[in-house]
């Protein structure tokens, strides 16, 4: 990752590998199979009933994770773009600091000379100085361009979740920039452990393979 000593600041804030994988772990798919083969009785048929019920649940935590991955892809792909951008901002800006201190001596040399040595010297020192403050007046609009397009994901996200709107114009905080993503992950997640916590809580007496029953259970843990 570039440190932008050129722009002396990081115009593309982001680490694309991380939303990436946070998008990966929104299409994980959590299975919901039937009672396990073999189980019958009174609490087979309160598990079927609960799978029954859970269903739409499931499937809206299904299309608001899914949602959320594209959104966290779209992003991803925003923050490399911008990076990409921001380093060849860097890299010029590096160019011309180096250029413009060789410049500064050249005119230091120049003036003990005068003429029209040191006007060239003096004129060649200020284009370069103006083509600085292009390149970080540049760096500073892909800094703006890059909060921006935050902010928007940022509110993409919250309203997969929430459907409210937040008051325009304010600035994200860490957590709504991605509490909406975690709150989903974690609602999607309680459903696994819902279903495992059925299982658990069957009565010894049940007529469930215990081995099967455990299995399951495990299952849905790892997800």
């Amino acid at each position: 990752m570039s440190d932008y000593r050129g722009l002396g600041f990081d115009p593309a804030p982001g680490d694309a590998r991380a939303v990436a994988a946070a998008s990966e772990r929104c299409r994980n798919q959590v299975d919901v199979p039937g009672p396990p083969a073999g189980w019958e009785g009174a609490a087979a048929e309160a598990f079927a009933a609960r799978l029954v019920d859970m269903r739409e649940e499931l499937e809206t935590a299904r299309r608001t994770t899914g949602a959320a991955a594209d959104t966290l892809d779209d992003w991803a792909g925003t923050v490399l773009a911008n990076q990409r951008r921001a380093e060849e901002l860097d890299g010029r800006a590096r160019e011309l600091r180096r250029a413009i201190e060789d410049a500064d001596n050249a005119v230091v040399l120049a003036s003990f000379r005068g003429g029209p040595e040191h006007v060239a010297a003096s004129a060649r020192l200020d284009e370069l100085r103006r083509e600085l403050d292009g390149v970080l007046a540049g760096a500073r609009e892909l800094e703006a361009d890059h909060r921006s397009a935050a902010r928007r994901v940022a509110e993409r996200l919250r309203r997969l979740v929430t459907g409210g709107v937040e008051a325009a114009g304010q600035v994200p905080s860490r957590e709504e920039m991605f509490g909406g993503v975690v709150r989903a992950l974690n609602d999607y997640s309680a459903l696994g452990s819902a279903l495992a916590g059925t299982l658990l809580s069957t009565p010894r007496t049940s007529s469930a393979p215990a081995g099967g029953a455990a299995a399951f259970a495990s299952a849905l843990g790892e997800r």
